[in-house]
């Protein structure tokens, strides 16, 4: 039999990580001591121990070792599905670091341009309260965005340019508007769902900046602070405008800007 030293040396195991599997039951000592505690092996161990440490190598969990090592027939379809996870984990921190470079390299930059006039077909998503969620809510906003580009075809309309988002406060709570922007010739040939619009949004002027990286909500409120301090000359920012929409890599922000003189008739 070998003392748990040889046995570290034999297979590559550490002594913490030996008396780590040993309680997990992954792999128990052929003996132990009653008295020291000693852990004891056999060689015919050593085989069991090389297969985990292969598979600890190669980024497979405890749980799923395990599985492998009591069933080898097992092995095939557990390294397929270890190597899909893999390749999609490689992906995303290669989509992070991408991000990551942009986003140190962000110099914010608001920009003035033109708004055409566009007509989209529009939805309101749930509305959340305190319990509001950015993920889920984001879900539900890709859906809803989905559902209306669905829509969009089966009515014969093609796409006319990324649909976007705005907030829909109310005081039962707040939910997103998203709107998919069509070009539509004239009314729908059949009656439209009951939580579908068609709008006609206006052109006009607005204020916009483009921010790397995933949505967040510090996200919008450094956005926010960029788009309502640029100033343009008679003109006052519309915070009811305000949208974002998703692009390659990051998020678009814009808001609507209105003549000063519309803020100053409000006033009386």
């Amino acid at each position: 039999m070998l003392p748990i030293g040889s046995f570290s040396e034999l297979t590559g195991l550490s002594h913490k990580a030996l008396r780590h599997y040993h309680s997990l039951g992954l792999l128990v000592p052929a003996r132990v001591d009653e008295d020291t505690q000693f852990r004891w092996y056999t060689v015919d161990q050593i085989e069991r121990a090389g297969q985990i440490v292969t598979l600890r190598r190669a980024g497979m969990g405890l749980d799923a070792v395990r599985r492998v090592v009591d069933d080898p027939g097992l092995a095939p379809d557990a390294l397929r599905r270890h190597a899909e996870d893999l390749r999609r984990e490689r992906e995303a921190q290669d989509r992070a670091l991408s991000e990551a470079s942009a986003v140190l390299a962000w110099e914010p930059r608001a920009r003035v341009r033109a708004r055409r006039a566009r007509t989209a077909l529009t939805g309101v998503t749930a509305r959340a309260g305190e319990d509001f969620d950015l993920d889920r809510a984001r879900a539900e906003v890709h859906a809803l965005a989905g559902r209306l580009g669905a829509l969009a075809g089966e009515l014969g309309w093609r796409a006319d340019g990324r649909w976007w988002k705005t907030l829909e406060p109310a005081p039962e709570g707040a939910g997103y508007r998203v709107c998919v922007p069509v070009a539509a010739a004239g009314p729908p040939p059949s009656p439209l769902p009951e939580d579908v619009e068609l709008v006609e949004y206006g052109e006009g002027t607005e204020v916009w900046l483009m921010m790397p990286g995933r949505e967040s909500l510090g996200g919008l409120t450094v956005a926010m602070t960029h788009l309502f301090g640029h100033e343009v000359e008679g003109m006052f920012a519309d915070v009811g405008t305000l949208r974002q929409s998703e692009c390659d890599g990051g998020v678009e922000f814009a808001v609507g800007m209105r003549p000063l003189a519309d803020a100053e008739a409000w006033e009386e």
